[in-house]
């Protein structure tokens, strides 16, 4: 299948490791030019630099730093946006105070609304963004309560503006990944064992007997459904939240 990507350009946030850059990759492979953005802007250009894109510093939980990204952004015209935040710090009701919501809150959704609002402009008619959220969506995830609580919301907000943006052509969904071979689900293993006083081997094989598939998926396989949703060969999909999860 060819994906319709040749020339066109996609702004990818969280790019510089993980899905992000898993994302990155797959578009540049389709022959899509990519704008990368990092948490710090030496990493982004050194992300960029082998796929032809451009770098450039971003992070969504913090308010100054959206703000210059903003003002160094050049409204370029833009096909798509993968919006990649990461993900928050785990921990259970009792562990996190109201600074670890608030924070939370502005990395995960208030970031992401207020580059919406500042990006919509820029996203030409046939155009494709795509929020990246988590199977907490549909089933909590032990000790991950922020995530469990504002990712509904993300997705709540991919689907809403599927609805309004769609008289401009532009189409809106969600992605929603289960256990897949990245640093953070290795940081979150590594938390867990600790919490719980496990081997990290025995959480390894608890995890693996909740996947109905029985393995962890890879970031490739995310970024093929990912680059698909965002490219014009899903032209007639939108307010959509696809899990890839193993069948979790």
């Amino acid at each position: 299948m060819k994906l319709e990507m040749q020339g066109k350009f996609y702004l990818v946030m969280g790019a510089s490791r993980g899905l992000g850059q898993a994302v990155a990759q797959a578009l540049s492979e389709e022959g899509a030019m990519v704008f990368l953005t990092s948490r710090n802007a030496e990493i982004a250009a050194k992300a960029a630099q082998p796929l032809g894109g451009v770098g450039l510093s971003l992070d969504t939980s913090d308010s100054n730093s959206i703000a210059k990204f903003l003002s160094e952004w050049h409204r370029h015209p833009l096909d798509g946006i993968f919006v990649n935040t990461g993900g928050p710090r785990p921990g259970d009701l009792e562990d996190l105070d109201m600074e670890a919501f608030t924070l939370a809150y502005q990395q995960l959704l208030g970031g992401p609304v207020q580059l919406m609002k500042s990006l919509k402009p820029c996203l030409r008619a046939g155009a494709s963004v795509l929020f990246n959220t988590s199977v907490s969506i549909r089933r909590p995830i032990p000790s991950l309560l922020l995530s469990n609580v504002f990712r509904p919301a993300v997705a709540a907000l991919a689907k809403s503006l599927a609805l309004t943006w769609a008289e401009d052509h532009i189409r809106v969904n969600a992605i929603a990944p289960g256990r897949i071979a990245t640093e953070r689900i290795q940081e979150l293993d590594r938390a867990q064992a600790e919490r719980t006083h496990t081997p990290i081997s025995d959480i390894h094989q608890a995890q693996l007997a909740a996947i109905p598939l029985r393995r962890t998926g890879n970031p490739e396989e995310f970024a093929k459904l990912a680059a698909f949703l965002l490219s014009p060969a899903a032209s007639y999909i939108t307010g959509e939240t696809i899990v890839i999860g193993g069948g979790v």
